[in-house]
């Protein structure tokens, strides 16, 4: 499982004094960059391939509180993936100082061709450090289709 250690700061707050939300999706940002980065994936190597990733949904599950000051530890593993590596999901578990569980997240993703403006299968570089990368309990492979569309938005809705 790969880790990454913060310490709480005055402007990661909200205004009840705890994280604020906008502050744990920069600090899950951060895990997963320094992760990549960590493996070569680089914002250089993402220049020379002209790729991104990019986020489709991104869900937290609040659990405990956490408050100015405390150091806290972001874990990051393979919880899914399509055989093809273009759709990728991380779940994150952000410890308190405690070592408890407070917070619980999905990241679902995919990989950008930043030319053509459309997903891609990644580089084999990719494609391999993912395969080898620790995986969340109730890992899964995702299915030969994955559908982007999600039932619970509502499409075709129009402001009046």
């Amino acid at each position: 499982m790969y880790k990454k250690e913060f310490e709480i700061r005055w402007a990661d707050l909200d205004a009840n004094r705890h994280v604020a939300n906008s502050s744990f999706v920069d600090m899950l940002s951060e895990t997963r960059m320094s992760f990549l980065h960590e493996y070569g994936v680089t914002q250089q190597y993402f220049e020379e391939h002209g790729i991104g990733p990019v986020i489709f949904t991104e869900e937290l599950f609040y659990i405990k509180e956490i408050k100015a000051n405390e150091k806290i530890t972001i874990s990051l593993e393979l919880l899914a993936n399509s055989a093809d590596g273009k759709y990728i999901k991380f779940s994150h578990c952000i410890f308190n100082a405690e070592h408890k569980l407070s917070v619980y997240s999905i990241t679902f993703f995919g990989w950008f061709n930043l030319a053509e403006r459309k997903l891609i299968e990644p580089p084999v570089e990719i494609k391999t450090l993912f395969a080898t990368m620790p995986k969340a309990e109730g890992y899964e492979l995702m299915g030969e289709t994955v559908s982007l569309k999600n039932p619970k938005i509502p499409f075709g809705k129009m402001l009046l």
